[in-house]
């Protein structure tokens, strides 16, 4: 007959995953902005958008129907087409055997799992960062704070205004409707919302107001767009910005089938109200007890990869 702790049952991987999903939800900056995609092959084939609608050499208008009832035929150039490798990572802990026989031993489980999931978010986080860096559009001086947002004289509305018209480009739907920030920088903006006196009605409609329901967001109605503050993954003073309409960045990730849960859901807080969400990223789980030491290591890894196939539907810039 087998014999279980107290705290076993706080290993399983039907408890794991999703427990560390709701730890790690809040800490992913880039939940719900962009598509998740489960890969069949650890190399990823994707296309890449290189030429917008209107400067396409074979951009053609309509023609008149000819005499014989037929349309005239046309060509569309073709995707960029890159391939992107899956790569894994993660941590190994040892939780000693005390955890599991003595009930106070939860702390010491909990413990582990809240700082490796900070970890794993954090790194998933830049990665994303990091790709957007990498292959985003820098607008590289078409976009001109007046001054960095610490500066008494900064208008970072002015400046969002701006952020707007230059993110518009012919030839392609995008438009503004999210901006990253530093948390530097959004609290920047946020003493800017708060110190200057333009009448409720003005501050409400055009300008915004922080609002208790997500501290780490303020709706600006003036451009239509949500500023976010990011903890990890933007350096002080830069700015990304990008139509989630039209999100141009795509996660591909596997979760395998013998570590991972394929189907599942996991319950966090938006906006102050329990929702479930599907379990994705890529995240896997192993157990395994050390026969010598008799402590359980405990393997948590995910396996994904960003890739940018859109570059014009994200903008990076610094000056604020």
């Amino acid at each position: 007959m087998s014999v279980s702790s107290p705290n076993e049952e706080f290993l399983t991987k039907r408890f794991v995953i999703p427990h560390m999903f709701e730890i790690m939800n809040p800490l992913l900056a880039w939940t719900d902005m962009f598509p998740m995609v489960q890969s069949t092959a650890p190399v990823v084939g994707y296309k890449q958008e290189t030429v917008s609608d209107s400067t396409d050499t074979k951009k053609e208008t309509p023609k008149l129907k000819t005499t014989s009832g037929q349309w005239t035929y046309v060509n569309i150039s073709q995707f960029s087409m890159k391939s992107a490798i899956l790569n894994k990572k993660g941590f190994a802990i040892k939780i000693d055997q005390d955890a599991l026989d003595y009930t106070e031993g939860v702390d010491e489980i909990q413990r582990a799992f809240r700082k490796t999931a900070f970890w794993i978010a954090e790194d998933f986080n830049d990665r994303i960062s990091d790709e957007i860096t990498a292959s985003a559009t820098a607008l590289a001086g078409d976009w001109a704070p007046a001054e960095v947002w610490s500066d008494a004289n900064a208008t970072p509305i002015a400046d969002l205004e701006d952020l707007e018209d230059v993110f518009i480009r012919e030839g392609y739907p995008y438009r503004l409707t999210d901006v990253f920030v530093h948390k530097t920088n959004f609290k920047e903006f946020k003493k800017y919302l708060t110190s200057i006196d333009i009448g409720d009605f003005k501050q409400q409609n055009l300008y915004g107001i922080p609002a208790n329901g997500n501290k780490d967001s303020i709706d600006v109605p003036v451009v239509g767009a949500t500023v976010h503050r990011l903890l990890s993954g933007v350096s002080e003073g830069s700015v990304i910005a990008m139509d989630r309409n039209n999100p141009g960045l795509t996660v591909y990730y596997n979760p395998s089938r013998r570590y991972s849960i394929l189907n599942g859901n996991y319950t966090t807080m938006v906006n102050g109200q329990k929702i479930s969400k599907t379990l994705a990223y890529g995240f896997n789980y192993n157990r395994y007890t050390d026969q010598e030491t008799h402590e359980e290591v405990i393997q948590m890894w995910y396996d994904n990869v960003p890739v940018m196939h859109e570059p014009y539907a994200i903008a990076t810039d610094i000056g604020i």
